[in-house]
């Protein structure tokens, strides 16, 4: 068996035009020519991002905007840009999220608890606090009223610190014997404020911390509402609100 070539298709091309012309039928097939390869090349003077055909790449041309010799060279490909970190807020410290999640699911608080008390800060102000029988108390600016009678004044967004301050049996009797932190962050999470008084704690996201401002309008808030001596059987705690080199999870 002889072996025939198939035709090129340019050969290919040209006999179906020489045909449709014998037949007087109007051909539209053509040939398409492809664009001549491109590539990238930045100016080394200007920045200036160019194109040049694939066919100049080792030869030398000016830049058409600044005008000065460039070597024709494929541009050098971008390095691989590790994903950033999520970003921290001040005060809080970075945790992966597994731990975040643990830490998180084994010790939120499920529900208030009457004997403790409860405040909640942005970076620089007491937004609320609670304790048993008052429930929710909103800072409107010239003082705190309840939270479900000012519904309007709770702070849609931002990020936020509640703080748990734990009262149990100290060397003086009653007293506060603690403190956790937890990060709120989600937008309309204070909304929970007017709604059950529990529901703030499913607000929490993750383990926070304290910063130097928000040790210092605790501390005031502490001073005001406090007799001198309720923390003396909780030395630590005072300790950690005017010592802005400690940071912690808990107190």
């Amino acid at each position: 068996m002889q072996y025939t070539p198939k035709p090129s298709i340019v050969e290919s091309t040209g006999r179906v035009h020489r045909a449709a012309r014998a037949a007087n039928i109007p051909c539209s097939l053509h040939l398409i020519p492809f664009p001549p390869m491109t590539i990238v090349v930045f100016c080394p003077h200007c920045g200036s991002k160019l194109n040049a055909k694939e066919e100049l790449i080792g030869q030398t041309r000016s830049c058409p905007k600044c005008r000065e010799a460039v070597l024709i060279q494929p541009a050098a490909p971008e390095p691989a840009v590790p994903e950033p970190a999520p970003p921290t807020d001040e005060g809080v410290s970075p945790m992966s999220t597994e731990n975040m999640l643990g830490t998180i699911e084994g010790t939120r608080p499920v529900r208030l608890a009457f004997s403790h008390r409860y405040f909640i800060l942005n970076p620089d102000r007491l937004i609320a606090f609670w304790e048993s029988g008052k429930g929710w108390q909103l800072n409107v600016g010239n003082g705190f009223a309840p939270a479900k009678k000012n519904a309007a004044a709770i702070p849609d967004q931002g990020t936020f610190l509640l703080v748990e301050l734990l009262i149990g049996d100290t060397p003086q009797g009653i007293g506060p014997t603690g403190m956790r932190f937890f990060r709120i962050i989600k937008r309309g999470a204070l909304t929970a404020l007017y709604r059950d008084e529990s529901e703030i704690l499913k607000m929490i996201e993750a383990p926070g911390t304290m910063t130097k401002a928000q040790k210092a309008v605790l501390l005031s808030h502490f001073q005001r509402s406090f007799m001198q001596t309720y923390f003396d059987g909780a030395p630590a705690i005072f300790r950690f609100l005017t010592d802005d080199d400690i940071t912690s999870h808990a107190v």
